[in-house]
């Protein structure tokens, strides 16, 4: 009888110490659920539109943590009429006060030969006709957001939260996020995102998650604007952590000269 009731004290105290956790204490457990030194990866897109039409591309993905910067540039190998074109990002952690620092980005247009800076409410733009935000590619800054829990859930057999991101920026065009994430691992498996007028815009799927060399990954994300009717697929093969990458590419010297393949 004794044993018995020390076990279920342990699982309770097991229980409230899990459900100690605050909303900050999730989003910056996601925010650092992935820490690799470096990756590199070829990534497809699939763009569906409301017909049912499919284009594809590809694309060559870099990233390297550079002290606390987050590095990753990514650059579209195929269709041939957007071959080239490229995108490079500098995440910061905030400032000690907590305070937003913002991060720099980059878009190289290789048809014009001219980089130019994204920034600001551009962050919240599709990214090259695709339904993921110039945001949705990097590690969006804690700062940005309030935090909510709402409660929990299973998707499919993982234990989530359910995290609700609130942009602290009333000008925001995406006003919110709401995102599964597991409760051992912190990663997405699903999310929902709305708009300036607080209505569902977009919903998120993520399959296939899995450890490679120890890191959480997610090999297939989804996700479909349901306003619009189009859905972007974005499929990660062939990927390889701590394993050594060009820090030239990292540069924006790299993507006026096309040095990044």
């Amino acid at each position: 009888m004794k044993k018995s009731i020390f076990i279920t004290t342990v699982m309770l105290l097991c229980g409230a110490m899990l459900f100690a956790q605050t909303a900050e204490e999730i989003a910056k457990a996601a925010y650092h659920a992935v820490n690799e030194k470096t990756s590199s990866y070829t990534a497809t897109l699939t763009l569906i539109d409301k017909a049912g039409k499919t284009r594809n591309r590809e694309i060559a993905c870099y990233t390297m943590k550079d002290g606390t910067t987050d590095k990753s540039v990514m650059v579209f190998r195929t269709p041939k009429d957007v071959a080239g074109v490229s995108y490079l990002s500098f995440d910061y952690p905030d400032a000690p006060d907590g305070k937003t620092v913002d991060s720099d980005s980059w878009l190289y247009l290789p048809a014009m030969k001219k980089v130019r800076r994204v920034s600001g409410s551009s962050k919240d733009d599709d990214f090259q006709g695709t339904d993921f935000t110039y945001d949705d590619l990097g590690n969006r800054s804690l700062g940005k957001d309030t935090f909510k829990i709402l409660g929990e859930e299973k998707v499919g057999t993982v234990d989530c939260w359910i995290l609700e991101y609130t942009a602290k920026d009333p000008k925001a065009k995406v006003s919110r996020r709401v995102l599964w994430l597991g409760k051992t691992n912190y990663i997405a498996y699903k999310g929902e995102y709305y708009d300036q007028k607080g209505m569902l815009q977009k919903q998120m799927t993520c399959e296939n998650i899995s450890q490679i060399d120890g890191y959480w990954t997610t090999k297939k994300t989804t996700m479909t604007n349901i306003q619009t009717k189009h859905t972007t697929i974005y499929e990660v093969k062939d990927i390889v952590y701590d394993k050594g990458v060009d820090k030239n590419f990292f540069t924006v010297s790299a993507l006026e000269r096309e040095l990044v393949k």
